[in-house]
């Protein structure tokens, strides 16, 4: 999925970032990034994926920019 960080907070490492498609927000930590992001900053885009756990939604796995997810 694809995003772009509404909120971070460097101090606690963790932020909220708002699917491209839509929806509600989605909460990350800076520790389930896949790959280093350099300087996290509000409206930065991103890309991640979606893990479910007992208190929501959590984007995992986030990567720097934006991917093609058309279909084939």
């Amino acid at each position: 999925m694809n995003g772009e960080i509404i909120w971070w907070r460097e101090a606690k490492g963790y932020g909220f970032l708002r699917p491209a498609d839509g929806g509600d927000d989605i909460a990350f930590r800076l520790t389930d990034a896949a790959q280093p992001l350099g300087r996290v900053a509000v409206g930065m885009a991103v890309h991640f994926a979606l893990r479910h756990d007992a208190v929501g939604p959590l984007a995992v796995r986030l990567a720097p920019g934006h991917r093609d997810e058309s279909p084939l």
